[in-house]
């Protein structure tokens, strides 16, 4: 049952991956309900009037974490894995805050025999059948599997849940709760989802709208007709402008973030330092002469820390030594070469002649790593499976049977001619080393592979080098006079306009992060920036920072040019875009007085007087939100599907200019009594949007705020 454990070990990391998390509320409602001690600077954020203190969440967010390093047996998570957890945790917090309290008010439960049938049942959810998949192949378990239907095989399941010992409990009860959660979820989007209806008379408005077209004439005096530096508006004109469209600068809080880097690079005195650092290693070498302390050389010495094994044919190693390296004797030293800023000093360790291609088939059992008893298991299966195919020689059989490798079993296992590098290492070797007609046996990172080796290509010789490589670092005098220049630029250029003339003095390049949202995670060319976007939401507008930003490779200067609040951006936040709005109207206005003054009867008329030309228009329905050959022309469309056959518009005011247009053909919706079709598009449409806007109505109505970006 080897097997089980290892699953055992994965479970709470899935778990942790996903966000399941039990949140043990040791301090009771005091930690929601009411403010308490803690003020909104000190709470992760506040869902449905409930404070969430930031010691309540740290504590589940470092929970999770440690339960990962442990699995992962890793010291520390990188920040992305981090700010996965962080993520997940508030989910959680939501979930049981703001989602659950509405759907109980909504008579919505879960009872336990629920959930024993989303992972019993015929049917299991989705999260089952990926909490015990392999992540490598998407595939199930094959002690998970039955191999009568390929499915989740349920006594499988249960034999692993009735054996979890008493400290893995709490974990699969926390899966359970994450089942039972997106269960109730579903409940109650399916709940309203049957409150749904569409009557008979919307169905007929629908299907209408969808089939009656109108084909029509028009004409169009586009803006750019008239160039703006001849169309004047005054403060008074922007105003009005602006109060009218207000609501289309309803704006997120955001920061306008400009910066310079400052890039740490190596100088040539760090060249020259690694350079005289791998010479005294050559020299050290040399002086090894058994092949285990050269393998310890390398692997304490380089910066790979990797001893390779590999042989290498005519090619396929660097340029500076691969000649050499094919004709060179064992022992012998290759010259110190660069490659991608990195000194590199190789030693001939062996040579063979291999072939460069080869051409076979394989039958694979897969075995879940650090499984012994599984491992057991399926080298007991492979070994059968290699003695009935040497006596029946039935290899694609037996591959289409039990192989666990979909992209070849199909072809009874035949994976055609590869190259060197193209498999991984165990099966690699097994092919190279072996002969035409060998039938090895090789255990990878994906299971135990039968092999049948069906052709190779002649042998050529292929050597093996071992390479010691140092990378080119900046060393501690180049950090430092990166770093002072970067305080050098804060000293002298340290106001906004002071800034723009630094960038220019010192030929830096100005980078901008706009606009830059308090939760954001990236900002180009900077890795994880948490810090610089934490600075631009508390310094003040026009603030360069007052000390470098300090990043493995660079530092950062930012200067904060432009705050905007949520809620309506102000006009002279706007005043570009409102200037160039208003400018469109006053060409509008003249355009539709020039018109107007045409006085002309027919569209051929307006066409003949205003030096414009009459385009076709044809099959516009209501339905489709835009006019074949103009686009998206909302008060266009209003006027078209109001107007008559026969009918001429007066001028209508668009978004690229002012048109007039002739209805010269309504088509009517042909006659039905069957409206069926329509009425099951619509309550599809319904559907979709239960699926993706109730949620997020539940979410509103429990105003969250987020504050976690001001912490992490």
């Amino acid at each position: 049952m080897a097997i089980i454990g290892s699953i055992r070990k994965r479970g709470a990391l899935i778990a942790a991956v996903i966000g399941i998390a039990l949140l043990a509320f040791v301090l009771g409602d005091f930690l929601y309900k009411g403010k308490g001690f803690f003020t909104s600077e000190q709470s992760a954020g506040e869902i449905a009037g409930n404070t969430i203190p930031i010691i309540a969440f740290e504590n589940e967010v470092q929970r999770i974490a440690d339960s990962q390093k442990e699995r992962r047996r890793q010291a520390a998570l990188d920040e992305e894995t981090m700010n996965k957890i962080r993520d997940n945790v508030w989910e959680k917090f939501v979930n049981n805050l703001a989602l659950n309290p509405q759907f109980t008010s909504a008579g919505i439960s879960v009872s336990d025999n629920e959930v024993k049938e989303l992972i019993l049942g015929n049917d299991p959810d989705p999260m089952v059948m990926q909490y015990f998949s392999d992540p490598q192949t998407n595939q199930l378990f094959p002690y998970f599997r039955d191999p009568a239907t390929g499915k989740l095989k349920p006594s499988s399941v249960k034999t692993y849940v009735d054996s979890l010992p008493s400290e893995e409990r709490p974990r699969w009860t926390e899966f359970e709760d994450l089942l039972r959660d997106q269960r109730a979820q579903n409940k109650y989007t399916a709940l309203i989802k049957k409150g749904l209806y569409v009557t008979k008379a919307q169905a007929q408005i629908d299907y209408t709208h969808l089939n009656r077209s109108v084909n029509f004439q028009y004409l169009v005096k586009p803006y750019s007709s008239l160039p703006d530096s001849t169309v004047k508006v005054t403060e008074q004109d922007m105003l009005k402008f602006y109060n009218e469209n207000s609501y289309k600068y309803k704006q997120d809080a955001s920061r306008k973030m400009e910066y310079v880097i400052f890039d740490i690079k190596p100088t040539q005195l760090d060249f020259d330092e690694t350079k005289n650092q791998i010479e005294k290693i050559a020299e050290e070498w040399k002086e090894i002469k058994n092949r285990k302390e050269d393998s310890l050389m390398v692997v304490r010495e380089s910066d790979a820390r990797v001893f390779d094994t590999t042989y290498y044919g005519k090619g396929s190693l660097p340029l500076q030594i691969d000649s050499m390296a094919q004709t060179a004797e064992k022992g012998i030293f290759l010259p110190i070469y660069m490659e991608n800023n990195q000194y590199k000093l190789s030693k001939v360790m062996d040579y063979k002649l291999t072939p460069d291609s080869a051409k076979a088939r394989h039958i694979l059992i897969q075995v879940p790593e650090k499984d012994s008893m599984a491992r057991a298991k399926a080298k007991i299966l492979i070994d059968s499976i290699k003695t009935v195919i040497k006596k029946k020689k039935n290899f694609e059989e037996m591959a289409k049977k039990f192989s666990g490798d979909n992209g070849s079993k199909e072809k009874g296992g035949d994976l055609g001619w590869f190259k060197t590098g193209a498999m991984v290492p165990e099966f690699q070797n097994a092919c190279f080393n072996g002969t035409k007609g060998d039938m090895p046996v090789a255990l990878s990172k994906y299971g135990y592979h039968l092999i049948e080796i069906l052709d190779q290509s002649p042998r050529t010789r292929k050597t093996q080098v071992a390479t010691v490589e140092i990378k080119v670092e900046p060393g501690t005098k180049t950090r430092q006079d990166v770093y002072n220049n970067a305080v050098d630029f804060i000293t002298k250029y340290h106001t906004t306009d002071a800034f723009d003339k630094g960038v220019e003095e010192m030929h830096l390049v100005k980078h901008k992060a706009d606009p830059l949202k308090e939760s954001d995670k990236s900002i180009p060319w900077i890795e994880n920036p948490r810090e610089v976007i934490r600075w631009a939401y508390n310094a003040s507008k026009g603030d360069v920072s007052t000390e470098p930003f300090s990043f493995s490779d660079k530092y950062v200067v930012a200067h904060l040019a432009e705050i905007r609040e949520e809620g309506i951006a102000p006009l002279e936040q706007k005043k570009d875009e409102v200037e160039m709005g208003a400018k469109k109207e006053k060409k509008a206005e003249k355009f539709i007085e020039e018109m107007n003054k045409a006085n002309a009867k027919t569209i051929e008329d307006y066409a003949s007087k205003l030096n414009l030309r009459v385009m076709p228009g044809e099959g516009a329905t209501f339905t489709s939100y835009s006019i074949p050959s103009i686009g998206r022309e909302m008060n266009l469309y209003g006027s078209l599907f109001t107007m008559k056959q026969g009918q001429l518009s007066k001028p209508v005011k668009g978004e690229t200019g002012v048109y007039v247009i002739k209805v010269e053909k309504i088509t009517a919706a042909p006659a039905t009594t069957d409206y069926t079709a329509a009425k099951t598009q619509a309550k599809s449409n319904y559907s979709y949007r239960a699926d993706m806007e109730v949620i997020d109505a539940i979410k509103k109505k429990a105003k969250i705020k987020d504050n976690r970006a001001k912490f992490f």
